[in-house]
């Protein structure tokens, strides 16, 4: 059962850096947001696997916090893009209306 740990835990600090690198150089606000959403996710893991571990069950309502953060931080991402994505879109179509170029 410690090789199992040890190898999970090795991988879950391996994929953080990783994120961390991808939160750093990610060109778009969406590469780093997403970036965020699979690390609270990591963490989550990390913690499932602490206490897995130990055998403490103290940790779980922080996990169903840490769950419950990132799906409304992701869906509030998605909206925030979405709608100025639109507004990007209604922008070109006054442009093109008025005989602009875009």
């Amino acid at each position: 059962m410690t090789v199992v740990l040890v190898v999970a835990g090795a991988i879950l600090v391996v994929a953080a850096l990783l994120l961390v690198v991808r939160m750093t150089i990610g060109p778009t606000i969406l590469d780093r947001s997403v970036a965020l959403d699979v690390m609270v996710a990591v963490t989550v893991c990390a913690i499932a696997l602490l206490t897995a571990h130990t055998g403490e069950t103290y940790a779980l309502p922080v996990l169903v916090v840490l769950a419950g953060c990132a799906f409304v931080s992701a869906v509030s991402v998605a909206r925030y893009t979405s709608r100025s994505d639109d507004l990007q879109a209604e922008n070109g179509d006054d442009e093109r209306a008025a005989g602009r170029r875009p």
